[in-house]
């Protein structure tokens, strides 16, 4: 079972109760835990979790070298260009609807009810249409329900949510999700931030220059 685990994790993969419960469960027991710990380590590699209750299990650097701030950089512009947006539509449709959906690992994304939503609310149908240049096969000629169709197959390739129902077009969301949710509240965060010192360092520049002119 352990190489199971590790094949796995080591494919980038995050392991949840609802993506993979058997693994998940694996984990759950101290020994096995310690064990794929272990080897991780021996590969400067630990293991981490989207939250320490029961988040979702995955494997991250031992320690942050130059190569995997490179790494990070790109994954985080990725997460904000390109999942951003869509996480961005299902949080909106949640909050038309939030007694369906909480966007909660485990939490199930009915496609047909979605199309209801985004049928009944203008505002949603452009929310849509502007994920065009993110999502794959996008298409504003399409079917609404065959454009959010797309946006949640391009989360299902990344694992955000998984294919629970296939013939009632039933998705179930990830623990993954939560690592997501993180990245994107990282990067506001610190797009604050970086934008503040630029506006002071403006206003230094600023009031140099005019020192300057003064003398």
């Amino acid at each position: 079972m352990i190489a199971a685990v590790l094949k796995t994790l080591l494919s980038g993969r995050f392991v949840c109760s609802v993506a993979y419960p058997t693994e998940y469960n694996y984990l759950s027991d101290p020994e096995a835990l310690a064990k794929v710990e272990d080897v991780l380590g021996h590969m400067d590699l630990r293991l981490a979790r989207t939250n320490p209750e029961d988040g979702a299990y995955y494997t991250a650097p031992k320690d942050v070298t130059t190569l995997s701030v490179t790494r990070l950089k790109e994954d985080l512009r990725r997460f904000r260009d390109v999942y951003g947006p869509a996480v961005m539509l299902l949080d909106l449709i949640r909050q038309t609807n939030s007694t369906e959906i909480a966007l909660s690992p485990g939490d199930v994304i009915r496609l047909a009810r979605m199309e209801e939503l985004i049928i009944d609310s203008a505002s949603l149908e452009s929310q849509l249409n502007g994920l065009s240049h993110v999502i794959k096969g996008f298409n504003p000629r399409q079917s609404i329900r065959e454009n959010f169709r797309k946006v949640l197959e391009q989360l299902r390739d990344e694992g955000y949510v998984i294919l629970f129902n296939p013939q009632a077009d039933i998705y179930k969301i990830t623990g993954k999700i939560e690592h997501l949710y993180s990245v994107i509240e990282f990067i506001s965060e610190n797009e604050a931030i970086q934008a503040d010192r630029i506006e002071d360092e403006v206003v230094e520049e600023q009031q140099t220059l005019g020192g300057m002119s003064d003398a």
